[in-house]
């Protein structure tokens, strides 16, 4: 099987260099996946080894190796990557946690076999179910344990991975532990093959990317020059068109919505001029959100209805404030923003269609009746204003958006927890 396998890699991989060289994506460091490392590399000593194949996964890996890094310092962290950008970004990120950053090699036998006895890692971290047999059955044959961290099987993944179970099951005997993000999730890892003793829901690391929410924020509705009874829409992190639409929206619910109030946030603030010409041509009264902070917090002048916002980090304050938020990015084609940032103060979040730069986490949400998707903008102001209008709905929403983020808070620490006793018994 493992010759098979090599075989078919190898071709693959002959086929697989030329659309490279054509791509223009082969670079100085390509050789690395041949199992030519550097002495950056190399020169540490039983090193944690973590994979994350892109961006995302990078992301992650950086706070896991701090994660690790607060618990074992003296342990040397190295994070593999497949893509150019998962492997530019980990070097960003991993400063001061990461000891080395190098790209994964390709799963011939014979290159992971080079690999694994120039690294010597004392453990084999793998990201998001990043299956590789011959790297995997060499592990295992070296007697180095092999964890999968925030594990997910999507509906796609588990219907291909069925087709070959014969497979999986032999790959999951190499896997000594499955910290899976859902108890679905691990009951389909188990279905493939993973042992259930070994199995253990820790949630998404994803929700770990938030900083904690502040005891108090720095602003109420008052210093923002709106009454206590007002309720806010807050629009974050808009993009064009998005603000006309907000704004054309806003001003056909105003009248028939007593004390409604926006704030409106561009993801970019360089826009905030031509947003405020188009607030300006609509009829509508705004103030900019820099007057308010000019003024010690105190608004610049009574009887405004739209808060324009031109400054960078106040965003998550404001989410605080909201009676509804919508993320933006999401119905411009822009793959949406982290809907996490508003749900985690318990409010309901409306996003559009387009949310695939947050994937997992908008399945999570809409899985668990926390947030509401929309398919375009009539269906955006028909969901509006029925939230606006129903209580109920909008309490049920909040709360299954307290109760998502309280399930998956904390991931990285119980990750840590679980592998803590593989990284110990190596020192």
């Amino acid at each position: 099987m493992r010759l098979l396998y090599d075989i078919f890699f190898a071709v693959f991989s002959i086929f697989y260099l030329p659309c490279l060289l054509f791509k223009g994506k082969f670079h100085k460091d390509f050789f690395q996946r041949f199992g030519f490392l550097p002495k950056e590399v190399t020169r540490l000593s039983r090193p944690v080894w973590i994979h994350a194949v892109s961006v995302g996964e990078a992301v992650l890996a950086g706070k896991l190796a701090a994660g690790i890094k607060k618990r074992f310092p003296d342990v040397p962290i190295i994070v593999s990557t497949t893509t150019r950008t998962g492997n530019d970004m980990m070097r960003k990120t991993g400063r001061g946690t990461v000891d080395a950053v190098f790209y994964y090699p390709l799963d011939i036998s014979f290159i992971v076999s080079r690999v694994i006895k120039a690294v010597r890692p004392r453990l084999y971290a793998m990201i998001e179910t990043e299956l590789w047999p011959n790297l995997m059955e060499a592990m295992y044959s070296n007697g180095i344990p092999v964890v999968l961290i925030n594990g997910r099987i999507s509906d796609r993944s588990y219907s291909n991975y069925r087709r070959i179970r014969f497979m999986t099951r032999r790959l999951f005997r190499c896997v000594d532990l499955c910290c899976m993000q859902s108890e679905k999730d691990a009951e389909r890892i188990n279905s493939l093959g993973a042992s259930r003793d070994r199995l253990f829901v820790t949630g998404n690391m994803k929700f770990d990317e938030i900083s904690d929410v502040p005891d108090k924020a720095g602003f109420d509705k008052g210093s923002l020059g709106f009454a206590p009874s007002d309720e806010i829409f807050v629009a974050g992190s808009t993009h064009f068109p998005e603000e006309q639409n907000v704004i054309d929206i806003y001003k056909r619910l105003s009248p028939v919505k007593e004390g409604l109030k926006l704030i409106l946030v561009p993801r970019h603030v360089e826009r905030a001029e031509a947003v405020g010409i188009y607030i300006e041509k609509s009829g509508l009264d705004y103030i900019r959100f820099s007057d308010i902070l000019s003024r010690g917090n105190k608004p610049a002048r009574d009887g405004h209805n739209i808060i324009l916002v031109d400054t960078i980090g106040h965003l998550k304050d404001l989410y605080r404030l909201a009676s509804v938020v919508f993320v933006g990015g999401s119905i411009a084609k822009r793959g949406g923003q982290n809907p996490i940032e508003a749900a985690r103060w318990g409010k309901p979040v409306i996003f559009g269609p387009n949310m695939f730069n947050f994937r997992e986490v908008t399945e999570i949400f809409l899985e668990n009746d926390a947030a509401v998707q929309v398919n375009d903008v009539v269906q955006f102001e028909k969901v509006l204003r029925e939230l606006l209008e129903d209580d109920g709905r909008k309490k049920r929403i909040s709360e299954n958006a307290a109760r998502v983020i309280k399930e998956n808070s904390g991931s990285i620490a119980k990750t840590v927890e679980k592998i803590a006793g593989y990284i110990k018994s190596e020192q």
